[in-house]
């Protein structure tokens, strides 16, 4: 990434420079044609139009194949930078709610709830997604990963980065205006 966030009317622009780009291809791939055209009818004999055109289509294999890897370069560039600028973009304030708001109601489903009450019972207030596969008899990470993920953007958990892995805590200080209701058990 070059010196920090882009704006979305420099990313508009790279874009705008591939369909440019493309463009250029087809008028390129015309201004060969009739080139080919013309030099088939000086041409004598038969192997020579052979030749011609075959060396024609190495070439444009050519222009066509650093074009496209141009492209697709630019275009993953384009697509981590928006991620980045996705990622990176502040979070909206959460609103501080006065003691004489209501409570906002979450409901959430019997095994969310268990996995809310295993955090809390964990011995470290904390839980990866590989603790919770071994809980719950997940066969892979993604399971767990995704209840955990879909937990923290309720608001019922934290989430923590600790080196590569991300651990979820339940904290009870910060939803006590989420009122979190699961189906009896």
């Amino acid at each position: 990434m070059r010196g920090g966030m882009r704006t979305k009317k420099e990313l508009e622009k790279d874009l705008l420079e591939i369909k440019k780009q493309v463009e250029s291809l087809d008028h390129q791939k015309s201004a060969d044609l009739s080139a080919l055209t013309s030099e088939k009818d000086k041409a004598e004999d038969v192997s020579s139009n052979l030749f011609t055109l075959l060396k024609y289509m190495v070439d444009e294999n050519r222009r066509t194949t650093t074009l496209l890897k141009g492209m697709s370069e630019t275009l993953s560039r384009l697509e981590s930078e928006m991620a980045y600028v996705e990622e990176e973009a502040p979070a909206p304030a959460k609103p501080q709610f006065p003691q004489s708001e209501e409570q906002r109601v979450v409901p959430i489903s019997a095994v969310d709830a268990k996995i809310v009450q295993f955090i809390q019972l964990s011995h470290s207030g904390m839980a990866c997604a590989e603790d919770l596969r071994d809980k719950m008899g997940y066969k892979g990470k993604n399971a767990a990963s995704s209840r955990l993920n879909r937990l923290f953007k309720l608001g019922i958990l934290e989430r923590h980065q600790i080196g590569k892995k991300v651990y979820y805590k339940y904290d009870a200080g910060k939803t006590t205006n989420i009122l979190i209701v699961s189906p009896s058990q």
